[in-house]
């Protein structure tokens, strides 16, 4: 416990909002003087008996030979040995640069290595939610935000409506929203979002940005940019809200936290290899992860070191960025593909639910139909496969994972259904 509370007093000087916010379980934790920790102090030594695996008594991996060849491409000592439990220092030092350089120059302690994003948000509920933590999410949100800040932590969930009566950001919902947190609070922010496949324009983002400011904390604003850069109109937010939150945000109120990862930005899914940034100092940062740390520990551990390295060997190559921008371009293509559907689904009486960027088009339907016995008519008649949402009265289309020719067919298949 001793340790826990030099972090605690730690974080208090550097980031006093992030102190307040503080769980129970957040204040408890502190990274154990385990084995991952004296095996870092003994690395250097000639003879290494610290930790449990299998080396050639030099430090080296002795891979099976089929992993061998698997992986041939990679370092082995790095891709098959036990990584560093806040990551590989090299892919957190890649990540930080690329999402730094990208946004606004501005540089943060490199981020931590979670096992995907949703591993990263529990992290962020585990360190600072409870039961009397109030989180505010838009609606129509990411149902998993209940579950992770809910259901595991008991903590208050609050919305607000996502969109105006003209369908553009409910800046007025969220500010009331803001206006009912009473002590911690969570703000989840998530642009492009699922399932709306919206992002604010840059005046609606300032709007935020000013809301939040004028907040008297403590408040944690969790950014979830699971599909940042994937936006498809130029007068909407390009990149993520987190860096300018972070020059406008006071340590004294707030802090911001980013979370993102391999999985859509460079269509990664199956890596799971997520990302937790935190927009504070060196100090308050080296605590709060330490902190993080021992609860990844507590729990799945590090993330996998092949999927790390496979990252790394991306984020790294001379043409990424080309790549990357391939992969826009082909969600744009579908994005607007959807967009020219749009007549026909209203002549069906669906309303289509303001949309601009990521992978996602929501789709209400008429009041009188039930969205689960639409969807499985889709399949079962027309073979068409889509979520249904009820609590929205609608259908998520995920647009992501149909090619452009099959777009036209699908809705037109759903309109057809609609009107029998």
């Amino acid at each position: 416990m001793q340790k826990a509370n030099q972090l605690n007093q730690r974080i208090q000087s550097h980031a006093p909002a992030a102190y307040e916010m503080l769980s129970e379980l957040g204040r408890s934790a502190a990274f154990p003087d385990g084995v991952p920790a004296q095996a870092v102090e003994a690395a250097d030594c000639q003879y290494n008996g610290s930790i449990g695996q299998v080396t050639d008594g030099h430090g080296g991996a002795i891979p099976l030979p089929t992993l061998g060849e698997l992986f041939s491409g990679f370092e082995l000592n790095s891709t098959l040995l036990y990584p560093p439990q806040l990551g590989l220092t090299p892919l957190r030092k890649a990540w930080g640069d690329r999402t730094a350089n990208r946004e606004s120059g501005l540089r943060l302690p490199d981020p931590m290595v979670t096992v995907a994003l949703t591993h990263a948000i529990s992290l962020c509920a585990d360190l600072f939610s409870d039961s009397k933590t109030t989180i505010l999410t838009p609606t129509p949100c990411w149902g998993n935000y209940s579950a992770v800040f809910g259901l595991r932590r008991g903590a208050r969930m609050q919305q607000w409506a996502l969109y105006n009566e003209e369908g553009g950001l409910n800046i007025e919902g969220f500010k009331a929203g803001l206006a009912k947190i009473s002590g911690k609070g969570i703000v989840v922010l998530n642009f492009p979002g699922n399932p709306t496949g919206y992002s604010p324009t840059l005046e609606e983002t300032s709007a935020l940005i000013e809301a939040v400011s004028d907040h008297p904390g403590p408040l944690i604003v969790l950014v979830d940019d699971a599909y940042q850069g994937l936006v498809h109109e130029p007068e909407v937010l390009q990149h993520s809200i987190f860096y300018p939150l972070v020059q406008r945000l006071s340590a004294e109120k707030h802090m911001a936290v980013k979370i993102d990862g391999a999985t859509k930005e460079l269509g990664f899914f199956g890596g799971r290899v997520g990302f937790l940034t935190l927009g504070t100092s060196d100090e308050a940062a080296a605590a709060l992860y330490d902190k993080a740390a021992a609860i990844a520990r507590a729990t799945v551990s590090s993330a996998p070191a092949p999927s790390q390295m496979a990252v790394l060997a991306c984020v790294t190559a001379p043409d990424i960025e080309a790549q990357i921008q391939q992969l826009k371009d082909l969600l744009r293509e579908r994005y607007q593909k959807v967009r020219l559907c749009l007549p026909l689904l209203s002549e069906a009486g669906v309303e289509v639910f303001p949309f601009n960027s990521g992978c996602f088009a929501l789709m209400r339907l008429p009041e009188h139909l039930d969205p689960h016995t639409v969807r499985r008519n889709l399949i079962q008649e027309h073979s068409v496969g889509l979520v249904a949402l009820p609590s929205h009265q609608a259908l998520r289309l995920a647009y992501c994972s149909m090619s452009a020719e099959q777009i036209e067919p699908a809705l037109s298949r759903l309109a057809l259904s609609l009107r029998a």
